[in-house]
């Protein structure tokens, strides 16, 4: 069948034979993923009754949806082939896997803790496996387990025999299943869910051992041995210490009556777990999580002294690796070439010890900006991962959500001494485990575990790394422990600032911990970037003024000088060009940053801000459409500031849609409500627009930025008074550094008849940036100015001003 079609489902190659049929890899052509397909035999369905058995058996393995269980797609039939389409999983089976060689303590644990999870899963639902065995146990590089073949399953509430008792083996394993069985299948009767705990603990015993409890030449002499013979204990066949209360498990689980067995497989294990746990009692920080450990073999104390000598011997190498280095510096990903994406979640606190609260954030954070110089990778933002902060969410939900390949879920535990952070790479897609560790560093040396969960992600996803992207994740300034848990402090409270407060004591306390670390640390580029983010906001979040952009100035050149890369200063300087009134700079560094980091979301939205102040509408939609292409997250962003541009082009209506869609992840949001309110104004409907504003104003009243606006609507409804009380010297303080705030400004001051006044502020809008000439001749707020002499004189210098800067294009 090499080279045939089943449906959309293109044969690649023969995996196997067995009594249930022929076991081939193909490409589901649909999806382009690989598969697996079994192609049933036809004894096994060729009577109704038989293809019934299996149909129903097919249903309830699909309805198995656990991390730890291969996923069947689906059972076809096309001209009178039947078969089974199924998760490929790409790893060894454990006979492989083991090999006549005994597996390490924690691996040969891990293996077995998540084939029991999956058992546990399974019998909950009155589904038993029937043939736990070697070959059913598949495990990724990464340590992940799958266990296959949940087709031999039957209702717990059944009677007789099943398929099982086909006594069904693999091609070229011979005896393998009556290895595994339990004495009741043995025997030929009938057996219950304690047949698996029996067949795990054979299992177990094999990683363990590297061999198998009961041995015999023909399947009569391995049956003799599963009724009657004890297994060699453990420690006969491992050169290190066994943990006594490991054999006391495995010999419960291979008790001959089932009387006598573990009656659970939820208990079976929550024991190895505990073993898990004993083999490093040691530590001060107990393990919490137990996740799948990457499988290693015991190793001879001659071959871990020889790694050793080797690690001692390189060092950190500087030399990338071939497999990753393939891109020159100066080259991104082409069109046609797959970018991965991935999102870093807010670190659990395991300990749920407020005082280490802010690393939560913050170490997500700290991974974030260490990946998001990388031109072969998408990070979502910290914005969209800060919302998931204190909630328990399953990570690939999450993922969906997001629209990423990857997600990187991780709780940390931190003592006086020690700092643990279990970590987990899941594929959001098939919910493969690509890399799972326990990483441990020392309470002075947090840095460590954010480096090697960056590198782990990039080797996990196969990120081509280009040689200056390479030295700079394996080499960079390493800040001391001091400086860098004040830098983690900031970037939480700078976090919570940006993401869910806007309250100043947040920001303030952002800005005392980042000085602290530069104090700490000169040479700490990360933090005089923290440093002059947390003043930028300052203007951008509508509450600060010049100064603010001077002092975020002074941070971002200081951490350009150590550090020229940074994406996150050289994404604020844009800002801080346009507040100098350097346009040419901003739009040129915008393009820098198009070129070196065209994945990052920031990047287009920084360029989408240029295009709108340019009047450059469809380049702006444009750019907010690539915003949510790498980011489907960024919805909320991209929907109040499409909603401007409709607004500009008097596209009401579809403003009204696009915030709609925003408001309907995030109902509360202030600036989809502000944009709302200047929707219903624009159409007429000035108490909707008034009674809107007030109540955003009620929820921050520290968004002076949007006074004016409340300002423009209520001069609309004579009420002139409130009008002018809403332009306080905070509004102006605000609209010296923000163009958008002295645009409206300009217009409150148009409307209240205050000529002088207004110009002086759309002077300084256009100073700012802003020269969005089809809104200038067209808001309805300007008409008292287009009168003057000097509104177009003002229109024609930015007229000759966008000529020349055309021609010299």
């Amino acid at each position: 069948m090499i080279g045939q079609k089943l449906l959309n489902y293109q044969i690649t190659e023969k995996l196997g034979t067995g009594g249930q049929g022929t076991v081939y890899k193909a490409i589901d052509t649909r999806l382009n993923r690989p598969v697996v397909i079994k192609v049933l035999a036809p004894e096994l369905t060729s009577n109704a009754a038989s293809l019934k058995r299996f149909e129903r058996e097919a249903q309830l393995a699909s309805a198995l949806d656990h991390p730890n269980i291969c996923t069947i797609y689906g059972l076809y039939e096309l001209n009178g082939v039947h078969f089974i389409v199924m998760q490929y999983v790409e790893g060894k089976n454990v006979r492989q896997l083991v090999a006549g060689r005994p597996l390490e303590l924690r691996s040969a644990l891990s293996i077995a803790i998540q084939v029991a999870d999956a058992l546990a899963a399974a019998h909950a639902r009155g589904i038993i496996h029937r043939d736990i065995k070697a070959g059913n146990v598949m495990v990724m590089r990464s340590g992940q387990v799958k266990v296959l073949d949940f087709g031999l399953a039957k209702l717990l509430s059944e009677g007789g025999r099943s398929a099982h008792d086909l006594h069904l083996t693999e091609l070229g394993v011979p005896y393998g299943t009556a290895t595994y069985a339990a004495p009741e299948q043995a025997r030929g009767q009938v057996s219950d869910h304690r047949t698996d705990i029996f067949s795990t603990g054979v299992l177990l015993y094999e990683m363990l051992t590297g061999t198998w409890p009961f041995r015999g030449k023909t399947s009569v002499e391995v049956r003799y041995a599963v009724l009657h013979d004890v297994p060699r204990p453990i420690a006969e066949f491992r050169s290190g210490p066994v943990p006594p209360r490991l054999q006391q498990i495995v010999d419960r689980a291979l008790a001959k009556d089932p009387k006598d067995r573990y009656q659970t497989i939820t208990e079976f294990r929550d024991d190895l777990r505990a073993v898990m746990r004993e083999l490093g009692a040691s530590d001060p920080v107990q393990e919490d999580l137990i996740g799948a450990v990457a499988p290693r073999h015991i190793s001879t104390p001659f071959g871990e002294a020889i790694r050793h000598w080797w690690r001692r011997l390189i060092g950190r190498s500087k030399e990338p690796s071939p497999s990753t280095l393939k891109r020159t510096p100066d080259q991104t990903p082409s069109q046609g070439e797959t970018v991965k994406s991935v999102a870093i979640l807010p670190f659990r606190n395991l300990n749920n010890d407020p005082a280490v609260d802010f690393y939560e954030f913050s170490l997500a954070d700290a991974v974030i900006t260490e990946l998001a110089r990388l031109r072969s990778l998408i990070v979502r933002p910290s914005s969209f991962i800060a919302k998931y902060q204190g909630q328990t969410r399953d990570p690939r939900e999450v993922g969906r959500e997001l629209g990423v390949d990857a997600v990187l879920d991780a709780g940390f535990l931190r003592s006086e001494r020690r700092f643990r952070v279990n970590a987990q790479l899941l594929d959001v897609a098939t919910g493969e485990i690509l890399w799972s560790d326990r990483i441990d560093a020392s309470a002075d040396d947090v840095i460590a575990i954010q480096d090697r969960i960056a590198q782990q992600i990039v080797e996990r996803l196969s990120i081509e790394l280009s040689t200056d992207e390479q030295i700079g994740l394996l080499e960079h300034a390493m800040p001391s422990a001091d400086a860098y848990e004040e830098y983690l402090k900031g970037r939480d409270r700078l976090g919570r600032f940006i993401y869910h407060t806007l309250a100043r004591e947040d920001l303030n306390a952002a800005i005392n911990h980042f000085e602290r670390a530069t104090e700490l640390d000169p040479r700490f580029a990360l933090a005089h970037s923290g440093l002059g983010a947390a003043y930028a906001n300052r203007v951008i979040k509508g509450s600060g003024n010049p100064e603010d952009y001077a002092r975020a100035e002074e941070a971002f050149i200081r951490a350009l000088e150590i550090e020229p890369t940074l994406i996150e200063a050289r994404m604020h300087m844009v800002f801080i060009f346009l507040s100098r009134g350097e346009k040419e700079k901003a739009r040129a560094e915008a393009e820098r940053l198009r070129r070196e980091a065209p994945n990052d979301v920031g990047v287009h939205f920084v360029r989408a801000m240029i295009h709108r102040l340019d009047g450059e509408y469809d380049e702006a939609l444009r750019e907010y459409d690539r915003m949510l292409r790498l980011n489907p997250a960024e919805a909320v962003v991209v929907s109040y500031n499409r909603a401007r541009i409709f607004m500009y082009q008097g596209r009401y209506d579809d403003a009204l849609l696009a915030l709609a869609r925003g408001s309907a992840l995030e109902p509360d949001h202030p600036l989809i409500k502000t944009f709302r309110a200047l929707i219903h104004y624009y159409r007429g409907e000035l108490k909707v627009a008034a009674d809107t504003l007030r109540e955003v104003l009620a929820r921050h009243p520290q968004m002076d930025g949007i006074r004016p606006l409340l300002a423009i609507v209520l001069s609309a409804r004579c009420e002139h008074e409130a009008a002018r009380a809403m332009l306080t010297e905070r509004v102006r303080e605000a609209a010296q550094a923000d163009p958008d705030v002295a645009y409206w400004l300009a217009s409150a001051y148009a409307l209240e008849g205050e000529r002088d006044e207004a110009f002086a502020w759309f002077e300084r809008s256009i100073d700012l940036g802003n020269e969005n000439l089809p809104w200038f001749r067209t808001d309805p707020n300007l008409a008292p100015l287009r009168e003057d002499r000097r509104f177009e004189q003002i229109i024609a210098r930015l007229e000759t001003s966008r000529q020349r800067a055309r021609e010299g294009a």
